[in-house]
């Protein structure tokens, strides 16, 4: 911002010094403008490098930021495996008691026909002859 004004009034004064017909007055102007112009320029590059070194700083924080909510994904990914695991090895554990509870019982129907097997009718006259 101050680069700018500073190259604006020294291209003002530049201007008036041209109407001018004093060949001091436009040799002053000259030096001035380059002077400035140098100034503005050294300026500009210290502004560049404040906003240069505060962009590193700020990229290095998002670096670090981001580096501890991988960490702490890793981590919660990791809680949550092991939980799926272990409710995974529950019901496995589960469906090997099923199955062993379904062989019995397919082994204890194979001793009977279905013949012998009772129906409804019979369940339903069991449970009027018990009342």
């Amino acid at each position: 911002m101050v680069a700018n004004v500073l190259l604006v009034m020294i291209c003002v004064g530049v201007s008036v010094s041209l109407f001018s017909q004093n060949q001091w007055i436009l040799r002053a102007a000259a030096v001035a403008a380059v002077a400035v112009a140098i100034g503005a320029s050294v300026l500009t590059r210290h502004q560049l490098l404040i906003e240069r070194l505060a962009h590193s700083d700020e990229r290095a924080q998002v670096a670090q930021e981001y580096s501890r909510i991988t960490s702490a994904r890793v981590v919660e990914n990791a809680e949550f495996v092991d939980l799926m695991q272990r409710r995974l090895d529950t019901i496995d554990q589960r469906l090997d008691k099923i199955d062993e509870e379904v062989a019995t019982v397919v082994a204890a129907g194979d001793k009977h026909s279905h013949a012998d097997a009772p129906t409804v009718v019979d369940l339903k006259l069991r449970g009027l002859a018990a009342s």
